[in-house]
This record gives structure tokens, C-alpha cells and sequence, in this order.
């Protein structure tokens, strides 16, 4: 096994145990609304037959987009995700079937779903690129893959990039008991006010889904930033058409809707 193999393995394996050990429960009712009536995903879904269609969902977390689909009436859906624990704590209220995978390998045969989304998880796994192209592998040609990264010329950039190594050294000291009562009230307070300001209505977060949040904005193993530029071009090297592009999460992140290249269908003489 080469050395960037090992690599690759003994990220996958940090960041699988960091979500079972802080799984991603993000699933307030409000939030999930917000993203059907103002994200792609939502548009994505919405634009699907009211029969027949296939989803996945990669990096499903808290299987927000599961419960999209059942609410908008649109298809069947499968939810992946690397963490055994979340897929664990999402199945107490999602009755889709749930995939323990990792989106650089899925075990799904190629062209398998008419929509294909995978929301803020690529830049998290050891190689995004890697990542796209597998979603782009298991759409079908005609489908459609809506894909979220972070974005590097975004305000959380630097917010990640200095304060991530900070409250990963803090984390190393004093531990995570003091680190809940010190440093994680501040994110909090400022979670319930993005959320505020974005859904224009006071939403409140459990503590313990806002510090699994915390960990997920500032403790996660690996994380890679990106530009639409980048993303175009992978896109365009799978054979992918960016029919939009969009900032969302309160500017955290870019979004994409792409196309797939459908079947080209060769007509030829018959033979005489």
C-alpha cells in the first residue's frame, strides 16, 4: 500500500470517529423548511416527477433531505454516511433505508439515481475531488447532482483556518468538559443568531445538536475550501453542466446544480 493510500485510510478513519463520537443531528424543523423553499437542493427536488424517482443522499447526517423528499412527495430515497452513530440517531425518525458508506467508494453500480446531493461533506473526506467524481458517477446521464462546498473566499474561511487550530489545541488542554462551558456558549449564542437572521424567526438548538455542531465547524479531522472556478472544472471533466450556482448557509458555503450529459444515441445505415 503506498504511503498517500495509508493516508487517505487513516483520514477516513479520524473523521469517522470524530462524527460517532459528536454525530451530526442538525434537523430543527425550521432549518429543514428553509432549505426546500430557498436551497438547490430543495429546487432539485421539487423539479422531480411525483413517482419513480431515485435520490441519494451522500454524507446524509441528520437525513434532512430524506425527510424533503417524503414532505415534497418525490421519489425514494437512499442516505449515506460514513458514522455508524448518526446513521444510528437518524434512524429514530427516518424510515428510509440508510447506507454506512464512504462517498469516495459507494457501493452502487454507476448511473443509479436521477438525483444525486451531497451537502457541505466532499471538502471533509481526504480527497473532495475523489468525492465529485464518484457523485458524478452514480448519477444518470439526464440526472441531476447538487453538490454544497465551503467556499474559500467566504467569511469562514479565516474563522476556520485561525480558530480551528485554537479550539483544537484548547480541546488537547483542558478538555472537552471545560471546553463546553467556556469557549462553546459563545458559538452557541451565535448559531441561535445566524438562525434567527437567516429563517427571520428565533429558532432554537438543543445544546447538545449545537456542540455536535460546534465540533462539526471547528474540530472536524480534515477540511478543504474551494472556488467556483475549481468545482466548474471538475464538473466539466465528468461530463457535468452547471445549469446554477449559488453562496448559501449564510454565504458559508457555494452550492451547484449540474446536469449529466445524457446518452448520445448513434444512428447508423443498416447494412446492406
Amino acid at each position: 500500500m503506498s504511503k498517500s493510500d495509508d493516508d487517505i485510510l487513516k483520514t477516513r478513519g479520524r473523521t469517522q470517529a470524530h462524527y460517532d463520537k459528536y454525530p451530526y443531528r442538525f434537523d430543527q424543523r425550521a432549518i429543514v423548511a428553509e432549505k426546500m423553499e430557498n436551497r438547490l437542493m430543495g429546487a432539485a427536488i421539487l423539479e422531480l416527477p411525483s413517482h419513480g424517482a431515485t435520490i441519494f443522499d451522500v454524507g446524509c447526517g441528520a437525513c434532512r433531505v430524506a425527510e424533503m423528499v417524503r414532505s415534497a412527495g418525490k421519489g425514494s430515497v437512499i442516505s449515506f454516511d460514513i458514522s455508524l452513530q448518526t446513521l444510528r440517531d437518524a434512524t429514530t425518525h427516518n424510515p428510509s433505508p440508510v447506507l454506512n458508506a464512504d462517498n469516495m467508494h459507494l457501493p452502487i453500480r454507476s448511473d443509479a439515481a436521477d438525483l444525486v446531493i451531497s451537502n457541505g461533506v466532499i471538502m471533509i473526506t481526504p480527497d473532495a475531488r475523489a468525492s465529485f467524481g464518484e457523485l458524478a458517477r452514480v448519477t444518470k446521464p439526464g440526472g441531476t447532482l447538487v453538490v454544497s462546498v465551503y467556499d474559500r473566499r467566504s467569511w469562514y474561511y479565516p474563522v476556520y483556518r485561525f480558530g480551528g487550530p485554537v479550539v483544537r489545541w484548547l480541546r488537547d488542554v483542558i478538555g472537552d468538559g471545560r471546553l463546553r462551558w467556556t469557549v462553546f456558549p459563545l458559538f452557541h449564542i451565535a448559531l441561535l443568531a445566524v438562525l434567527a437572521i437567516l429563517l427571520r424567526k428565533p429558532v432554537w438548538v438543543p445544546f447538545e445538536i449545537s456542540w455536535n455542531q460546534f465540533h462539526d465547524q471547528f474540530t472536524t479531522p480534515h477540511c478543504t475550501f474551494h472556488t467556483v472556478e475549481e468545482i466548474l472544472s471538475w464538473g466539466e471533466s465528468e461530463g457535468l453542466h452547471c445549469e446554477e450556482n449559488r453562496s448559501e448557509a449564510a454565504k458559508q458555503l457555494i452550492s451547484f446544480h449540474f446536469r449529466k450529459a445524457p446518452v448520445k444515441i448513434t444512428r447508423t445505415r443498416a447494412c446492406r
